[in-house]
């Protein structure tokens, strides 16, 4: 089948079920064929709305994945209260940490 497509990547679509489909200010009714993009249709109203052209695929970007590292500070001049910081130094926890529970924490986050 011959791929109609605009320069903005939108196929054609035909809707199926009962209802209208409100769309860009306009009622799709049942049967009627219109152009979109996939990522214009709502997942929710995949099936009432089938593609009569073949879909692309989205390609995949990989994610850049931001290792921090995490250290127990102590709070103040306090010895027995701690805070768990990140390598640029923002504090991580609202409330004091015994500092068993503070390296419990920075070993969960460094997994």
């Amino acid at each position: 089948m011959e791929r109609a497509e605009t320069q903005q990547g939108a196929i054609r679509w035909k809707k199926v079920g009962g209802g209208g489909f409100h769309f860009n200010n306009r009622i799709i009714k049942p049967g009627q064929i219109f152009m979109a993009r996939v990522d214009e249709i709502p997942k929710a109203f995949r099936d009432t709305c089938q593609p009569l052209d073949e879909i692309k695929e989205p390609v995949e970007v990989p994610l850049n994945v931001v290792k921090h590292t995490y250290t127990v500070v102590p709070r103040g001049k306090s010895k027995i209260m701690f805070d768990v910081v990140n390598d640029q130094g923002k504090k991580l926890n609202e409330k004091v940490l015994t500092k068993e529970v503070a390296e419990k924490l920075v070993e969960d986050l460094n997994k």
